[in-house]
C-alpha cells in the first residue's frame, strides 16, 4: 500500500494547489474539515452512443480523486468532469475520494454504471474526426501536460495557457479524412516540436531542453480500435504529431481517447514509465478583444505618476503589505496569506491622472492569477472620494487564464486625481495576481483599437438551479407526455425512437425526411406560465448526422398555433454541442395551464439520432441594475 499512500499524497497535494477558494474558507488545516466520502455528491453520465461517460463532483471548494480499478494500472484522476471513453459493454464501479484544503477523505465512496454496447462500429469516431483541421488547443489549460503512467496525464505537469509560445507547437495543423488518411502539417515555421529526450528527429542540441525539429508535411494513416477497455488512435509507425514526446511515440504512435467531440479530441500517449496529456480543438482560434493599446500616446497611465497604497488584513487583522513588483507597464502582487472577505486585500494606484464631465473615457487592464478566484474587485475613483466613481465591478479569474476588463465611452467625471483599486479579498493562500495593459484614455482619442460588439444577453442560465421550472417539474419527477408526428413526404409512418435518461433526451430517426416539420415530438408538461410575464429558455442540442434547420418552439399546450413564446432554428454540426438561449421572452396571447415543447427535426438524414439536454426554463430575474457598493 505504500504506492497507493504516495500517489494519494501526491495527487492531493495538485489538487489542493489548484482547489478555489470561497468567502467561507479558512486559514490553515483543520483535521475536523475533513471530508467525508459518503457524503459526497458524484454523478455518473453515460452517452450510450459514444461509450463516453462523464464524471462529476459536486460541491464547493472539494476535488475527487476518481479510482478506475478496470484498469490494471489502476489510473487516478483529480479532475472534475473527466470523460472516458468505454469500448466494451457492462458494468463498472467508479471509486473515488473526496479531498478539500485540509485533506482527503479516508472513506472510499463508489458509484457503478453500465455500458450497453461494445464499441464495433467505430463509424462516429470518423464522422466526427473527418474533414476538420485540427491543432493544439493553446488556450485551454492543460493543452499538454504529462503524469504518472497509468493516469489521465496531468499530474506532474499541466501547460498554462499560450505557454508554449514561440515553439513550433501551436502553428501545426493534423487532417484527418474518413478513408483513413492521417495529414501532418509542420505549419509555416516548418517545424515540429520535440522532447529532449527524442533521437529520432534532427535537431536535437543535446542542452536538456525541447527543441524544434525540422519537418515536411506528412501523409499517413490512422485507424480507430478498441484494446482492452479503451479507444485508441493508432497512426501509422514514425508518423509526426504536433508535439513528439519520445521515441516510442514516434516509432508506434497510438495514443488512448479520452474524450471527443466535434470540435475537440483528447489523447493521452502512455508509454509505462509517463503518460502524455493532449489537447486538440477543431475550432478557428479566436482572437478575443486585447484591450485599448498601452503604447498609444493617447494612454494617460502611460505618462503619470502614482504610488500605491495597500489594505491587507485576513480576518479584518492588517498584516504586512503584500509583495508589488513591476515590470513596465505590468505589476505583480504576491499575496501569501488568504482571506475570506471582499476589501481585505486591496492594491491601490494612486495617481496624478484627471478627467473632466465635458469628455468620454475608456478603459482597460489585464488581470491573471496563478488560482481560480471569483471575487475579484476593480474600481476606478475619485482619489479621496469612495462614493464617486465610473465603475465597481466584480469578475471571476481562472487560473492562468488572463481576463481582460474594459469599459468604453464612459461618461466623464471631474476627478483631479484618479484612483485605481483593486482588492482580492477571498483570494487563497500563495496567490499571485498579474495586472497589466492599464489604459485609460479620452474616447475622442482613436488609438485604432476595435472594440466588440457586447454580447446583450447576460442572462445567467443553471440547470441545478431551484428557479429552474423544467427540472424541478418535468426532469425530477419524469411528468411529461409526449406526441410524434414523423412524416416523410408528409406520409405519416411509425413514431420515431425517443428516451429520456435524467435531463437527457434522445430522438432516433430511421428514415429520412425532407421539410420543417415532418419529424415532430412534442413534449407536454405541467408547468403554467403566467400572461405578460418574462421567462428565458436555454437549452442543448447535439445531432450525429448534419441537420440544417432544427426547431426549437417553446408554446402554450392548448394552442401552438398562436399562443407561444418563440420558435428558433438551429443548424446542428455533427457531434457539436449547439446551446440555444432564448431570454425574456413572453406568451403571444396570455397564460397558460400547461406549456409544451415542441421539437422538429424535419430534413433530417436517415438514422439520425438527436439529444436534447440541459434544458432551462426560468423567470426572468428583475433587476435594479444599481451598482454594488
Amino acid at each position: 500500500m505504500k504506492k497507493l499512500n504516495y500517489m494519494f499524497g501526491a495527487i492531493a497535494a495538485v489538487a489542493m494547489s489548484l482547489a478555489s477558494c470561497s468567502p467561507d474558507d479558512f486559514q490553515g488545516v483543520d483535521e475536523n474539515g475533513l471530508p467525508v466520502a459518503a457524503d459526497a455528491k458524484v454523478a455518473v453520465d453515460v452517452d450510450q452512443t459514444t461509450n463516453q461517460a462523464t464524471f462529476t463532483l459536486d460541491g464547493k471548494a472539494v476535488y475527487p480523486i476518481w479510482i478506475m480499478d478496470w484498469e490494471s494500472s489502476k489510473p487516478y484522476s483529480t479532475q472534475n468532469g473527466l470523460r472516458k471513453i468505454f469500448s466494451k459493454a457492462g458494468d463498472y464501479v467508479l471509486k473515488y475520494r473526496v479531498g478539500n484544503r485540509n485533506g482527503f477523505s479516508q472513506g472510499i465512496g463508489s458509484v457503478t454504471f453500465h455500458i450497453d454496447n461494445s464499441l464495433v462500429d467505430y463509424g462516429m469516431y470518423f464522422t466526427m474526426l473527418d474533414g476538420k483541421k485540427w491543432r493544439i488547443a493553446k488556450e485551454e489549460q492543460g493543452h499538454l501536460g504529462c503524469g504518472e503512467p497509468g493516469t489521465d496525464g496531468l499530474g506532474w505537469y499541466s501547460a498554462a495557457p499560450d505557454e508554449k509560445h514561440g515553439t513550433a507547437l501551436y502553428d501545426d495543423v493534423i487532417t484527418f479524412s474518413s478513408d483513413g488518411t492521417y495529414t501532418y502539417s509542420p505549419g509555416a515555421d516548418g517545424m515540429v516540436y520535440a522532447n529532449k529526450g527524442c533521437t529520432r528527429l534532427p535537431g536535437n542540441p543535446g542542452d536538456g531542453n525541447d527543441f524544434n525539429s525540422p519537418a515536411k508535411e506528412q501523409t499517413s494513416h490512422y485507424t480507430i480500435e478498441g484494446r482492452g477497455n479503451d479507444v485508441y488512435l493508432v497512426l501509422d509507425d514514425k508518423t509526426l504529431f504536433p508535439y513528439v514526446s519520445d521515441d516510442s511515440q514516434y516509432d508506434k504512435p497510438a495514443f488512448r481517447i479520452e474524450s471527443v467531440t466535434g470540435s475537440k479530441l483528447v489523447l493521452v500517449y502512455d508509454n509505462g514509465s509517463i503518460a502524455w496529456h493532449y489537447v486538440l480543438t477543431s475550432k478557428d482560434e479566436v482572437k478575443g478583444f486585447d484591450g485599448f493599446d498601452a503604447d498609444s500616446e493617447f494612454n494617460m497611465f502611460k505618462g503619470c505618476t502614482f504610488t500605491n497604497e495597500f489594505y491587507y488584513a485576513p480576518g479584518w487583522n492588517q498584516i504586512a503589505d503584500p509583495a508589488l513588483t513591476a515590470d513596465g507597464n505590468s505589476y505583480t502582487v504576491s499575496l501569501p496569506e488568504a482571506t475570506n472577505d471582499t476589501w481585505q486585500a486591496q492594491v491601490k494606484f494612486l495617481t496624478d491622472m484627471r478627467t473632466s464631465a465635458a469628455s468620454h473615457y475608456d478603459f482597460s487592464c489585464k488581470l491573471m492569477s496563478n488560482t481560480d478566484h471569483n471575487n475579484v474587485t476593480v474600481k476606478l475613483v475619485k482619489t479621496g472620494d469612495d462614493a464617486t466613481y465610473y465603475f465597481q465591478e466584480t469578475v471571476s479569474l481562472k487560473a492562468y487564464e488572463e481576463y481582460v476588463f474594459y469599459k468604453s465611452d464612459m461618461p466623464g467625471i471631474d476627478m483631479d486625481k484618479v484612483s485605481l483599486v483593486l482588492d482580492f479579498g477571498g483570494n487563497a493562500a500563495n496567490t499571485q495576481v498579474t495586472v497589466s495593459g492599464i489604459v485609460l484614455k479620452d474616447h475622442a482619442n482613436d488609438d485604432g483599437t476595435v472594440v466588440p460588439v457586447e454580447d446583450e444577453d447576460k442572462t445567467v442560465y443553471t440547470y441545478d438551479s431551484a428557479d429552474n421550472l423544467w427540472k424541478v417539474g418535468v426532469d425530477d419527477k419524469n411528468d411529461y407526455s409526449t406526441e410524434f408526428f414523423y412524416a416523410p413526404g408528409w406520409t405519416q409512418i411509425a413514431d420515431p425512437g425517443f428516451a429520456k435518461e435524467g435531463g437527457t433526451y434522445t430522438v432516433t430517426l430511421p428514415s429520412a425526411t425532407s421539410e420543417q416539420w415532418q419529424a415532430q415530438v412534442k413534449i407536454k408538461t405541467g408547468i403554467a406560465a403566467e400572461a405578460d410575464a418574462a421567462y428565458d429558455f436555454c437549452c442543448t442540442l447535439m445531432s450525429d448526422k448534419e441537420l440544417k434547420g432544427a426547431t426549437v418552439k417553446l408554446t402554450d399546450g392548448d394552442d401552438d398555433a398562436d399562443n407561444f413564446f418563440f420558435t428558433e432554428r438551429a443548424d446542428l454540426v455533427p457531434y457539436e454541442e449547439y446551446v440555444l438561449k432564448v431570454p425574456a421572452a413572453k406568451l403571444a396571447k396570455g397564460a397558460s395551464k400547461g406549456l409544451m415543447l415542441v421539437l422538429d427535426f424535419g430534413g433530417c438524414k436517415e438514422n439520425t439520432t438527436v439529444k436534447v439536454s440541459g434544458i432551462v426554463l426560468q423567470k426572468t430575474a428583475e433587476c435594479d441594475n444599481q451598482p454594488f457598493l
